[in-house]
């Protein structure tokens, strides 16, 4: 029986005798037991020949062409076929559930959905994906209302107490001093004022700087009286439609967007009033003036430190109309000007003008707590203002 995969070629002999043949395995042997016996067992050079099964330790001689392991029997070099020799990436494996991918899901389970490490905020079940407008920190303002969100709103970031007695000095002096420089601090105040108007409703760029402008300018004309002041009232409302007139007038496209731009601007006129009122009261006189600069004040204190802290929005402006009766209440006893001459007949007048002058002030934004700090600086003038000037004058 030839070797198993090889070939029973006769080899030379090399002392010149006659060739002879190797000599066949032995078959195995038959007799039954527990595995195959001595004699079934290969040589110990050849096992595993014909299996593919390699043993470690060095390789054999080669040997002739056509007998043991010489050149002539190498297989080609090369991959053995069926196997790359390459070396797969590593990675889950395919099917079941390894450690590795009870890992992953442990990793994708801790870890926090999209929305949440992105920022964004999703809507509450049963509403809308429309984000309702936030005012921004640091206002506060009462959750109900009567006027219809148009209570009075409080900003509480920043040295705020600072700001109210730098400009409780300031205005003070302008005031005292003469009429032209009680002018110029509230036309830069109501200017202010205007411009931060036409900036909250988003209008047009250019026609914040002309409402500042239009709103400045009959308060520099109450220098010279009423009617000075009235007339530059009435030029600054003509040039309010005369801009929304203007090509690059118009607040939204189409006619509906030039009313609204002139409805803005007419709006930014509204603060003049206050300063206007005050400018007028100060050229009849000045001690008239700088009581109602005080009384103003005394409600404007009151009303923000309990209002800013209050849970409803009635405490502040009570506060600040109980404050300014018990400012006004003793000058009225000692007929200190305009007491003198209206008399205890103002002081009811008094205690709601402050609260509706913020009222009014809201009204003129969008939005109560629209960024507006000049606005607000004067909101308690918008109707008292005018009230004292028009009672200093009549009697």
């Amino acid at each position: 029986m030839p070797f198993p995969g090889r070939r029973s070629t006769p080899l030379p002999d090399p002392a010149g005798n006659e060739a002879f043949t190797p000599a066949p395995w032995p078959a195995p042997s038959s007799a039954p037991g527990p595995g195959p016996g001595p004699a079934s067992r290969p040589p110990a050079g050849l096992a595993g020949v014909g299996s593919g099964e390699r043993r470690p330790g060095p390789r054999p001689p080669a040997g002739p062409a056509g007998f043991g392991p010489g050149p002539a029997s190498r297989p080609p070099a090369g991959p053995v076929p069926g196997r790359s020799g390459e070396r797969r990436p590593a990675g889950p494996a395919r099917g079941g559930s390894g450690e590795r991918r009870r890992s992953a899901r442990r990793a994708t389970a801790d870890r926090p959905p999209a929305h949440a490490r992105s920022g964004e905020r999703l809507p509450a079940r049963g509403r809308s994906g429309e984000r309702r407008p936030t005012r921004p920190s640091g206002y506060r303002q009462a959750a109900s209302s009567p006027t219809g969100g148009l209570a009075p709103v409080y900003d509480i970031d920043g040295p705020r107490v600072r700001l109210g007695l730098a400009w409780f000095l300031v205005a003070g002096v302008a005031v005292a001093v003469s009429v032209p420089t009680a002018a110029v601090a509230y036309a830069v105040a109501t200017g202010l004022a205007a411009r931060q108007v036409v900036r909250s409703w988003r209008s047009v760029a250019w026609q914040a700087d002309v409402a500042a402008a239009m709103a400045a300018a009959p308060v520099l004309a109450a220098v010279g009286g009423t009617t000075a002041a009235v007339a530059a009232l009435a030029v600054a409302t003509v040039a309010a439609v005369v801009a929304a007139g203007l090509p690059d007038g118009a607040r939204l496209p189409g006619a509906q967007g030039r009313v609204a731009a002139a409805g803005i601007l007419l709006v930014a006129l509204v603060p003049a009033l206050a300063g206007a009122g005050m400018v007028l009261t100060r050229r009849i006189d000045v001690t008239a003036a700088l009581v109602l600069l005080l009384v103003v004040s005394a409600y404007e204190a009151a009303d923000f430190i309990v209002g800013s802290g209050a849970s409803n929005f009635v405490e502040g402006p009570l506060a600040g109309a109980i404050t300014a009766l018990v400012i006004s209440f003793p000058m009225a006893l000692m007929l200190v000007p305009p007491f003198d001459r209206g008399g205890l007949a103002l002081l009811p007048f008094i205690a709601p003008a402050g609260p509706f002058g913020q009222i009014m002030a809201s009204a003129l934004l969008p939005r109560p707590g629209a960024q507006a700090s000049a606005l607000r600086r004067i909101d308690s003038l918008l109707v008292l203002a005018p009230l004292w000037a028009v009672a200093i004058a009549a009697v």
